[in-house]
């Protein structure tokens, strides 16, 4: 199932492969793999992804003032301050819904049914 990335999700995956020195954009197949590789458990990326946004807040240089909540059939744009943390579950979903991790509880598909 796709869906749309969440901003909160963009913003931690930065942040994760932002920690290794890596840009997850315009790779290849390979590095992508070697990527995916480089996530450590959702313990240690959410202490990775929490200090470097610790480390943005107290430098006063944040990515955005603000992160908009916008989605299809909202009549006005609502608008967060930046964040100052990010929680183990919305790490898990940028994960899982990028690719980069594949959840625990899902079961892979069957083939010749």
């Amino acid at each position: 199932m796709y869906r749309s990335p969440r901003p909160l999700e963009e913003l931690a995956l930065d942040l994760l492969f932002e920690s290794y020195g890596e840009d997850r954009y315009g790779r290849s197949s390979e590095d992508y793999a070697r990527l995916s590789a480089l996530v450590p458990s959702l313990k240690e990326a959410h202490f990775r992804v929490n200090e470097r946004l610790q480390q943005e807040n107290s430098s006063g240089q944040q990515r955005w003032r603000s992160i908009c909540r916008f989605k299809a059939g909202d009549i006005s744009p609502r608008y967060e301050p930046f964040p100052t943390s990010i929680s183990i579950d919305t790490i898990r979903n940028a994960l899982n819904y990028s690719g980069f991790r594949v959840a625990k509880w899902q079961k892979p598909a069957r083939l010749g049914l």
